[in-house]
């Protein structure tokens, strides 16, 4: 006699069907996991204040001219690694909000190794490979508690450093550290994932990444490697711009650094800032490019003119353009984003048959130019700060006109690609199956 199996009913999460592994639960085990994560983000928290402390320490030790006490300079070095996560600093005069990006990337890059061997040493210990099914068993396949509990010991060991920087004589807001605190591990265990996505060396966490991508809208997923080669494309178009700048002003750059007379540690050390910023003036450039403009204190460059006003003392800001009327057609700097959208429609149009509709194919391009946007946003927020009160209240860009004018100039590009391409019947590329 045959007997009919009746179909299982789940309730969300397949975890507590037969024949695969049950969430693990909190045993002791498991709370030891949890509690090294944490300690290895706090350890992660002071690896990257010896790595901002070490050049200035040495600066100080060999600046004969420095009247700075050594816990003085350790001092600064908290601050200088709280503005690194875009954290306010308050000092007699005013407050500091700026974070040199390439500085915020040397903790991205100690939580990045970190946090390799917290997730994936994790999972080689499992007995075997759940089956998933559910969020809750995606998400511990992933490692999620433990990296939970890595970015939750980032953010306290930070607070807690930040905090030893308020007996100094500039402390730092707590409260403005934390997006930036929680922001850094986050982004450094997202490009673990990415790697192991690349990579499939750990099969438990490729079963996680698999359910995620599995239910991840197939137009997301094809949006999104065409979003990051524009996000490319534009930061070398940006590189290439302010390479420029400092090639045709170099002279009015190096007439500067004589003009301060910092001596050889001073000079060292100003030009070691200038390159951490340097990605902020990439962006920055990118900026000007979509039309939105750059703005440091009271002096604005836009594609018209470059307003007069006063300037911080950084050789590298004497590469801005003389104030007054720039030359006609710089409008024309608007095409760089806007071939940028039309190789997203390109991508777009090459993601899918011939026989799709246009609306399909104009989806794809414009949660393409959604997601460049929203990195514009993130980086323009990041790569933005001032001095309050003072002149110096804006530094940078402004981060929603910045992002809105590049999400929209992307768009355009796409769209016209994408209708171009479908009316005349081109693939943009190979079909997909």
């Amino acid at each position: 006699m045959t007997v009919l199996q009746r179909p299982e009913t789940t309730t969300g999460d397949e975890d507590a069907a037969p024949g695969r592994r049950p969430t693990t639960g909190l045993t002791l085990g498991r709370v030891l996991d949890l509690t090294i994560a944490a300690v290895a983000g706090g350890v992660c928290v002071l690896l990257g204040l010896v790595a901002v402390a070490l050049p200035l320490v040495v600066a100080w030790v060999a600046d004969e001219r420095s009247t700075a006490s050594f816990w003085q300079t350790m001092g600064a070095s908290v601050d200088v690694w709280a503005l690194a996560h875009r954290a306010g600093v308050t000092t007699a005069d005013a407050d500091i909000v700026f974070a040199p990006l390439l500085l915020t990337a040397v903790p991205v890059l100690v939580c990045w190794w970190a946090g390799t061997h917290v997730v994936m040493n994790r999972v080689e210990l499992q007995a075997r490979i759940p089956s998933i099914g559910g969020w809750r068993s995606a998400w511990h396949a992933l490692g999620g508690p433990d990296a939970a509990a890595f970015v939750l010991g980032y953010v306290v060991a930070g607070l807690l450093l930040a905090h030893t920087a308020s007996f100094g004589l500039a402390p730092v807001r707590l409260p403005s550290l934390v997006p930036g605190a929680v922001l850094v591990p986050a982004v450094a265990l997202a490009l673990v994932w990415w790697g192991e996505h690349r990579r499939d060396e750990h099969p438990t966490v490729d079963a996680g990444l698999r359910w995620v991508s599995d239910r991840t809208p197939v137009l997301v997923r094809r949006a999104l490697p065409a979003a990051v080669e524009v996000v490319v494309g534009l930061t070398a178009v940006s590189f290439l711009i302010v390479l420029g700048l400092l090639l045709i002003r170099g002279e009015r750059v190096l007439t500067l650094y004589g003009a301060l007379d910092a001596g050889l540690v001073g000079t060292a050390v100003l030009t070691l800032v200038q390159v951490a910023a340097l990605p902020n003036l990439m962006l920055w450039a990118m900026a000007w490019l979509t039309g939105s403009g750059v703005t440091v204190g009271t002096v604005h460059v836009g594609w018209s003119e470059s307003t007069a006003g006063d300037l911080p003392v950084l050789p590298v800001l004497a590469a801005l353009p003389e104030p007054g009327a720039l030359p006609p057609g710089m409008w024309a700097m608007a095409l760089v984003p806007l071939v940028a959208g039309g190789w997203l429609g390109h991508r777009a149009a090459g993601s899918t048959s011939r026989l799709s509709s246009w609306w399909t194919k104009a989806q794809i391009g414009l949660l393409g130019a959604a997601v460049v946007s929203l990195v514009a946003l993130l980086l323009g927020w990041l790569s933005t700060g001032g001095l309050t009160p003072g002149l110096l209240g804006t530094v940078g860009v402004e981060p929603w006109r910045f992002a809105g004018l590049l999400g929209l100039e992307i768009a355009a590009g796409a769209l016209v690609m994408i209708t171009v391409a479908h009316l005349t019947g081109s693939r943009g590329g190979a079909l997909r199956r």
